[in-house]
């Protein structure tokens, strides 16, 4: 498997410089969606590094699920470099950021803020109730992400550090309020996702990511055999006893009170690794179940059109299966009823259309991520609030590596129409002076001017 992970390096070293190279801009999106993917897929294989006697029974079907990943990673990689390299053909003003625009942004950011926590956690719960209404408002908790962006990027522009520092300083509450709201870490860490690469993509301090990246994997990897421990009891809370907010903020204290490092000697600390980060092999297994004729490819049939309809508009609408459903019939695996199982963008590629849908799927997301990065950096550049909400907020519902393609699609579609109702309205508009200010201005200290090329 070390072979695996050494290409696994060079495919992020790749992408990394694509995202900060000088001659274009933009990054955010895709690199975010390479190492979510990434957290399930390669976290898993270290438990196959050295003696695997404990899962000598799944190594084959991880080794072949890893190499089908890196292969639609690779193909990844190749369409953010097309998307890059299309969209830098086309024109565009130049522009000047500025420290009275770096405020502005700022004030944007925290009504972003606050509107997306609202919506994604207040009045999400309740639209849950009604048929079609949680797909409307889901894509408006992508506000949360998007007011981080604008206060990290308004604090580089007027050269506020504090401002920075502050704003980071929030971050742990994204997986902290979705654990707490719905049980669920990955909502949360892909969103902290996002807001630490469009950070990573913006400053020209980089020295640090680099020189703590080893630390803070490590950190992160501990941090998750804690969470593995405790998840049982903090879903029984949520999900089955309707505590209130202070008694489940209470029961999440115990992953600081009974930290774990992570010690890849400790079996019990493997089998959580592999169990859950691991999805190498349900890809594997389903390869492997395809191939010894036991099911047919499903030539589109996860994401039916008809299953596109809203339920308000079709009440009737029958049952579409859930990612357990998904991956039971493909692989021929068995789940318990309570275990949350997502088919993940690679297998359902898989199912689909086999190693070809694999291949393509992969490099339409990497040219689409790459193309909407170019166009919401080239936005913050111009002070275009209109065009970075329209772009935004479809792009980040993106960011669900894990997730099911019928759900991502509806959700897709939900933020297209969302996000242009809202850039329609007054409420996210910057200050006039803050716009006329994107054609000029001293350059501030420590950020990137963007310039279409």
């Amino acid at each position: 498997m070390a072979d695996l992970l050494l290409i696994w390096l060079l495919l992020l070293a790749a992408l990394t410089w694509l995202a900060v190279t000088r001659r274009q801009p933009g990054g955010a999106l895709t690199l975010a969606y390479f190492l979510g993917l990434s957290i399930i897929h390669v976290p898993g294989v270290l438990a196959y590094i050295g003696p695997i006697s404990l899962f000598i029974g799944r190594a084959p079907a991880t080794r072949i699920g890893f190499e089908l990943t890196l292969m639609g990673m690779a193909t990844f990689v190749g369409g953010a470099i097309v998307g890059r390299q299309f969209y830098g053909r086309i024109a565009s003003k130049k522009s000047m950021p500025s420290p009275e625009q770096g405020n502005a942004f700022i004030d944007m950011g925290l009504r972003a803020l606050g509107i997306g926590f609202v919506c994604y956690f207040v009045v999400l719960p309740i639209a849950a109730k009604v048929p079609s209404l949680s797909a409307v408002v889901s894509p408006i908790g992508t506000l949360v992400v998007l007011g981080f962006w604008l206060r990290l990027h308004g604090a580089a522009l007027a050269n506020a550090q504090s401002r920075t520092l502050a704003t980071l300083a929030l971050l742990p509450i994204l997986p902290l309020s979705t654990l707490a709201t719905s049980g669920f870490l990955g909502y949360g860490i892909n969103w902290l996702l996002s807001v630490i690469t469009f950070l990573f993509v913006i400053t020209r301090r980089r020295l640090i990511f680099y020189v703590s990246a080893p630390l803070v994997i490590y950190l992160g990897l501990s941090f998750f055999v804690t969470y593995m421990s405790e998840r049982k009891d903090i879903r029984e809370l949520v999900w089955y006893e309707d505590a209130g907010m202070m008694e489940r903020l209470d029961r999440i204290s115990g992953l600081v009170t009974n930290f774990q490092l992570l010690d890849l000697e400790e079996p019990a600390q493997l089998v959580r690794l592999d169990d859950r980060l691991n999805q190498n092999f349900l890809v594997g297994a389903g390869v492997m179940h395809h191939e010894a004729g036991m099911v047919d490819l499903a030539y589109g049939g996860t994401v039916p059109v008809w299953a596109l309809i809203p339920r308000a508009l079709w009440p009737d609408k029958p049952v579409v299966g859930g990612g357990l459903d998904v991956v039971s019939a493909f692989t021929g695996l068995r789940f318990g009823k309570n275990t949350s199982v997502g088919a993940g963008q690679v297998l359902e590629f898989y199912i689909n259309f086999g190693k070809p849908g694999v291949l393509i799927g992969f490099a339409m997301l990497g040219f689409a991520l790459m193309w909407l990065d170019c166009k919401i950096m080239s936005a913050f550049a111009e002070a275009n609030m209109r065009r970075l909400i329209i772009c935004a907020m479809p792009g980040l519902v993106l960011l669900q590596p894990g997730g099911n393609l019928l759900e991502i699609s509806v959700s897709l579609i939900a933020a297209t129409i969302i996000s242009r109702l809202i850039a329609a309205t007054q409420f996210f508009r910057l200050p006039s002076r803050a716009v006329a200010m994107s054609s000029g201005g001293a350059r501030p200290r420590g950020v990137r001017v963007i310039r279409r090329q």
